[in-house]
Parts: structure tokens; C-alpha cells; sequence
């Protein structure tokens, strides 16, 4: 009797059943006692194609292909979706990209990008093009406004809570800096507390990502996976390329509008937690003295622990404390979470003041 084996391979529509003879298929076929059928060739192309996958389109549904063909689907859709509110700025100097905050042309913008100018011109991906001021900057968190005139009906970006990012998120960063096509670059996110120092700035609690990043591309919208905004893409100061760093979407949402508040104001005011700190061995920021009747004396923060979030957001070192209240107002309750000197933690509700 002839030994054979045989092997079920799993098709997308279905068994395929293969036989493997050690004598050949003509021993197989003649010494077989049970029966061996075949796959045709309608059920082999089954088996072997990819399966279609449903993509919503606003009320309707498409099929595309799988594979490759789907994820070059999902990342058309996802640029079409948020390329219109995605804007390029311009100045005497250096050229970059802004997000649209309203339908009327209002555009936030890394402050280091249009540090000392005036006037900004700005260009749809439309190609429409306004002319604009600088309403209000905060070289601090690096986040900036502008205010254009005439812009009716232009679409406002959709922006995400940054606080649900995660290491190994995919992300798509989207600029307009070089119309009319813009450009994209696509990654995972590798960090949510990663710091960019240049002079006397140190921005901290920033989304980095394996997405490339080439001269020009400060101001770009780091896009989740649905289309909305996580952050805020910066090459700093310097404006040199370098490995893919993000403002996150909620400081960058919270500046603008306090910039916006304060009219034409310069600078935004940061909100005030009342404790001076430093590095701490092991990460986060060491208390080393709480104001007397400020927020933190208040809920009961002491000398010596050690703030390790805020308001949900990791706190590396001292400079991210700064950084944090920036991209928050007075009057705002956040969660601090502090780590006290016997190894024991706390989540503690602040009530933050004006500084």
C-alpha cells in the first residue's frame, strides 16, 4: 500500500485538498482507498485572490481591492479628506504649512515658523490665496495664529484628543507646503514625550514619528488613521529636518485659543499649577517648593514628590511641567499624578490658577 500524505490548505473561499504521493501520482491514484478530488480552477482563483473590503464613504459603501490596493484606497480617501484643511504659509523668509481653525481663514501655525513676520501669505490646497497677519504667538509651545481677510467657506480641521496616542499608532503627515499636490509622509508614532531644544526654547511631550520630515514641512497635520489631527508637525527653530516631531492637538488647540483670546496680543499666558521644580532621578519632575495658597498647596501637593503626569500627560522632566500648562487654562481641573518619596503614587485633582 502506498504512503502518502495529505495537506488542507485554507483558501479565502473555502478547502482546497492536495494529495502528496512518495510514489508518484500514478501509485497514488491506483493503490488510494479513499477519494481524492482536485480543486478546479474557479475554486484554486477563490483561494488565491484577495477578498474585497467593504471602505464607508459618507453614507455610501465602495469595495476595493484587498491587500495593497486597500491601504493605497485608505490613504487617497484619508488625503482627500484632510487635505483641504490643510494650508501653505508663507513669509519673506521661510515657507511651511498651517492647519485651519474656522471657515474663515483663521490658521494655526508653528510660532517658529513666523517668528518676527509680517505680513503671511496663505494658499489653499484649493490654490486660493489671502493675505494674513500674525494674530498671536507663544515661542514657548511653539504654536502661533494667524488671521487672514476676505476667506469665506474654507474647511476648518477636525482635530482628535491627543491624549489617546500610543506608541505604534500609524500616522500620516500631511503638509501643503508644496502646492498644488502638497506632500505626505506616512509612519507609526515611536514617542509621545519627546523634547526638541534649540536656544533657549525647549518644547517637551511631543508625539515623534517614524514619518520623514524635509525642510519646509513645519506646520503639517499628523493625521490618526480616521483623518483628524493629533498634532502639529515642528522642525523647531532651526528649521532643520530631522526625525519626525508633533506638537500634540490638544496644547496646540488650547494655545490658539488663548492667543486668540488676547486679541492682538503676543504671548499667552500660561496657567499655574505654584510649584518650582527640577530633574528627578528616574524621570519626572522633582517639587522642590510649593507657593503658599496656590493651586498645588491647595490639593494638598508637598516638597519632595515628584510629578510624574498632568492631566494625563507624561511629565519626562522639569521642562515639561512649563510645557504642559501652556497648552492649558486658568481655572481648568487636571488630574496631577505624583510619586512620593516611599515608592507609593497619587492622582491628585488641581484646580489651576492664573500665573
Amino acid at each position: 500500500m502506498a504512503w502518502f500524505r495529505v495537506g488542507l490548505v485554507r483558501g479565502l473561499r473555502g478547502w482546497v485538498a492536495i494529495a502528496i504521493s512518495t510514489c508518484g501520482v500514478a501509485a497514488l491514484l491506483a493503490a488510494c482507498t479513499i477519494p481524492v478530488r482536485f480543486a478546479t480552477p474557479e475554486e484554486v482563483r477563490q483561494a488565491t485572490a484577495p477578498s474585497p473590503a467593504p471602505v464607508s464613504t459618507g453614507g455610501s459603501t465602495t469595495i476595493v481591492g484587498g491587500g495593497l490596493d486597500q491601504v493605497q484606497a485608505d490613504l487617497r480617501r484619508l488625503i482627500a479628506q484632510a487635505g483641504p484643511s490643510v494650508v501653505r504659509v508663507e513669509t519673506a523668509s521661510a515657507t511651511g504649512s498651517g492647519l485651519l481653525l474656522d471657515a474663515a481663514g483663521t490658521v494655526v501655525t508653528p510660532a517658529s515658523l513666523v517668528a518676527g513676520a509680517q505680513p503671511v501669505t496663505i494658499t489653499t490646497a484649493a490654490g486660493q490665496r489671502y493675505a494674513g497677519t500674525v494674530s498671536g504667538s507663544d515661542p514657548a509651545s511653539d504654536v502661533a495664529v494667524i488671521r487672514v481677510s476676505g476667506a469665506t467657506g474654507l474647511a476648518a480641521a477636525t482635530f482628535a484628543d491627543s491624549g489617546t496616542v500610543q506608541v505604534g499608532d500609524v500616522v500620516v503627515a500631511l503638509g501643503n507646503q508644496l502646492p498644488p499636490s502638497g506632500t505626505a509622509s506616512q509612519g507609526i508614532v515611536s514617542g509621545t514625550t519627546g523634547t526638541m531644544s534649540a536656544g533657549a526654547v525647549t518644547l517637551t511631550g511631543l508625539i515623534t514619528t517614524t514619518a520623514p520630515m524635509a525642510a519646509g514641512t513645519s506646520g503639517s497635520a499628523l493625521l490618526n488613521t480616521t483623518g483628524q489631527v493629533v498634532g502639529m508637525t515642528t522642525l523647531g527653530p532651526d528649521g532643520s529636518p530631522a526625525l519626525g516631531v508633533a506638537i500634540p492637538s490638544n496644547q496646540v488647540k488650547m494655545v490658539a485659543q488663548k492667543l486668540l483670546a488676547g486679541g492682538s496680543g503676543t504671548q499667552a499666558g500660561n496657567a499655574y499649577l505654584g510649584v518650582s521644580v527640577t530633574d528627578a532621578s528616574g524621570g519626572g519632575a522633582l517639587i522642590q517648593s510649593v507657593a503658599a495658597g496656590g493651586p498645588a498647596a491647595r490639593a494638598g501637593i508637598q516638597p519632595g514628590w515628584v510629578i510624574v503626569a498632568i492631566g494625563g500627560q507624561t511629565v519626562p522632566n522639569a521642562a515639561a511641567v512649563g510645557q504642559i500648562l501652556a497648552g492649558r487654562a486658568p481655572g481648568q481641573q487636571v488630574t496631577v499624578a505624583v510619586r512620593l518619596p516611599n515608592g507609593s503614587s497619587r492622582s491628585i485633582p488641581v484646580v489651576l490658577g492664573t500665573a
